[in-house]
């Protein structure tokens, strides 16, 4: 299949879109941005339902988006367990299909008159459980659909079609959940996972890890697990960068709703206006992330990549005009993409086959525990002292954690590359394993 292969000792070049060369990659990326934009609606509906039913409470906001995300945090290890143990494309068909139906229990209660914040809250907690089964096979599934040489490119346009998601799927749901009420964009996003589920299921990957029969011990691999991460100083300055980035980065993000309607009177829309303008500099970052990766070191990418982030929070939360709030969600649209591209690449080049998706649960299970934490206290504090002063103390606060972790040579971490892969094995399969070289 030539170019098409997901072998090949063949130079492609390194180019930022090169991943597209090859057809399980671009296949699966076209599903997923396509399922990606339909999950944005959902996304935008539920914290506006949480927000309109709540009299405009951010804590409501906080712990609505603390349920959905909790569950998917504590399923960590069993799902980076499975995602090691079986087919990691037969898993992502299974988890897709269920966020399916969680999807459309959100549309039977609006359906139904469903008008009780609780019930949404609840019903966000089935969602929370299908995707923190999902996201660990998802995570280590990249690496499978590319040559290890074209891993930068893959992850960062992974990155990408979720930001591209962004970019347009907050801003027409904003426009659908006001012309039409939020049971249209809980509608489309059920719909649209018909274009991932059928993309898992037409690709064809190689077989690298057996099926396991063995006893499935989660708790006792998931300790194990962090052992073997703290043999690995890299990735434990990655999960200790990623909790910031959850905790200040991504629970602004969702609570950017209070923003939008609290202090500037926008609405349905202006929250769509706001996430999608964090897509947007997501979308301008992702193709020079990709190229400094091969001439920039990862430590100084993410350097600034964090006092970029905790600039754009104080800009958003300081803003006189919602125009200039903007701005501030599209700087950390930028920073998000370089951070995530940059910490997702130093984990998989230092991490070994037998326990990838393993330890990508600990980084995900860490991040979905952060972000959780982050929408419960600064939810509590947009109510208490006001968002301009909470989104203020954030993005000071993330500067100064930082500018410590520059100073102390804890960043440098993400420079090495020690995982046991060797350059000609077919993609992502550890060298001892039986799979020949190609």
């Amino acid at each position: 299949m030539g170019e098409e292969s997901n072998g090949g000792e063949e130079n492609l070049g390194d180019g930022p879109f090169v991943a597209f060369r090859f057809y399980n990659f671009r296949t699966v990326w076209i599903g997923a941005v396509i399922s990606n934009i339909g999950r944005w609606f959902q996304s935008v509906a539920i914290p506006l339902v949480i927000y309109d039913l709540t009299n405009e409470s951010a804590a409501w906001v906080g712990l609505a988006g603390f349920a959905q995300q909790l569950p998917t945090a504590l399923l960590g290890p069993v799902a980076g367990a499975l995602a090691d143990r079986y087919s990691r494309r037969k898993i992502l068909i299974v988890t897709q299909s269920l966020q399916a139906v969680a999807s459309f229990g959100f549309v039977v209660m609006w359906s139904a008159g469903v008008r009780s914040p609780g019930a949404y809250v609840l019903a966000a907690v089935g969602t929370g459980i299908a995707a923190g089964l999902n996201l660990p096979a998802w995570q280590a599934f990249v690496s499978e659909l590319v040559p290890r040489q074209y891993l930068m490119s893959a992850i960062t346009l992974n990155s990408a079609q979720f930001n591209v998601a962004r970019l347009v799927g907050p801003l027409v749901a904003g426009f659908v959940v006001n012309a039409w009420g939020a049971g249209w964009a809980f509608t489309i996003n059920t719909v649209t996972y018909v274009a991932v589920i059928g993309s898992l299921i037409i690709i064809s990957v190689p077989r690298i890890h057996a099926e396991r029969t063995d006893r499935m011990r989660p708790i006792r691999e998931f300790i194990a697990t962090i052992g073997y991460v703290r043999t690995r100083p890299g990735i434990v300055t990655a999960i200790a960068t990623v909790t910031l980035i959850g905790f200040f980065g991504l629970a602004g993000q969702t609570l950017s709703v209070a923003l939008a309607d609290g202090v500037f009177g926008q609405g349905e829309t202006g929250f769509g206006w706001m996430l999608t303008s964090a897509g947007l500099g997501a979308v301008v970052a992702s193709p020079a992330i990709a190229f400094m990766s091969h001439r920039v070191r990862r430590s100084v990418i993410q350097q600034n990549a964090l006092v970029l982030y905790g600039a754009g929070i104080v800009v958003a939360g300081a803003a006189p005009w919602f125009v200039l709030s903007l701005f501030g969600l599209f700087l950390m649209g930028m920073a998000h993409i370089a951070s995530a591209s940059t910490l997702n690449t130093a984990i998989q080049l230092q991490v070994d086959e037998s326990v990838r998706a393993k330890v990508l649960s600990v980084y995900i299970t860490t991040l979905l525990l952060a972000t959780p934490l982050g929408l419960l206290v600064l939810g509590q504090a947009i109510d208490r002292v006001g968002p301009r002063e909470t989104y203020i103390a954030s993005g000071v606060t993330l500067v100064v954690v930082a500018a410590i972790l520059w100073a102390t040579g804890r960043l440098r971490g993400l420079d090495q590359e020690v995982g046991g892969y060797e350059p000609s094995a077919v993609a992502e399969v550890h060298p001892t394993t039986p799979a020949p070289p190609r």
